[in-house]
């Protein structure tokens, strides 16, 4: 009797680039056979059964969120430079010279700034210096403002992703490994799945909740055929020591 562990799964770019991912919850391989049956005869009988294909799919689910694989999954390279990005809402309250001073730098110009009272009325008129923002008229010392956004440029470590919508994941080598234990859980080999050319659909789901948690990434791939062989990969069993 024997049983499987969850796999642990490499992916390996033909430029020696390799992703890893050992802290699945769910690693699945879904192999589908293509068949029409032959029947015939008395009681139309399956006389027969044609294969046409197999299709494989990969489909992994980490608690762990990876931003390299989110890149992957887009076809893109992280990118790290200085950025522009926007401020979440955030509530202040004036203090002595009438202001309220920021996390953030607003941009100079073209920084977006969206100030309210707790009455839902706007703001306008401010002047921004650096991180403080001062208010000649309308606000007094105590008043709460909710800076709903602005602008402002991020760090030259910002890791950066692009969204094209013409670029897509490009096909890569897919191995996968589990251990397969007795039933008194006792190692007796390796299971290693090779695939050669595996490509991410670029489908993929991030989930958060309200609750903190481990919210899990999902990540698909399906194997395709190389176009010089028939082979599209090899299970191996290897002995554990």
């Amino acid at each position: 009797m024997a049983f499987l562990n969850i796999f642990k799964v490499l992916l390996v770019d033909d430029d020696g680039t390799v992703f890893a991912r050992t802290t699945l919850t769910d690693a699945d391989i879904d192999v589908k056979v293509d068949t029409k049956e032959i029947k015939g005869g008395e009681g139309n009988d399956i006389i027969g059964i044609l294969h046409s294909g197999r299709d494989i799919d990969i489909k992994l689910t980490d608690p762990v969120f990876r931003y390299d694989w989110l890149a992957r999954s887009l076809g893109q390279s992280i990118v790290t430079g200085a950025g522009v990005g926007y401020a979440m809402p955030k509530w202040y309250t004036a203090v002595t010279g009438i202001k309220i001073t920021v996390d953030e730098t607003p941009l100079t110009t073209g920084h977006g700034m969206k100030i309210f009272k707790a009455d839902g009325t706007e703001v306008t008129g401010f002047t921004i210096s650096s991180k403080d923002v001062t208010f000649p008229s309308g606000v007094v010392i105590g008043d709460k403002l909710e800076v709903r956004t602005y602008k402002y440029n991020t760090s030259a470590s910002t890791q950066t992703i692009t969204i094209d919508n013409k670029i897509f994941a490009k096909g890569t080598k897919c191995i996968m490994e589990c251990l397969e234990i007795d039933g008194d859980e006792k190692p007796v080999c390796k299971l290693q799945y090779q695939f050669d050319r595996a490509v991410p659909t670029g489908n993929f789901a991030i989930n958060t909740k309200s609750e903190k948690g481990a919210n899990g990434q999902s990540f698909e791939l399906k194997i395709m055929k190389p176009s010089d062989s028939d082979v599209i990969g090899r299970i191996m069993k290897i002995p554990v020591a």
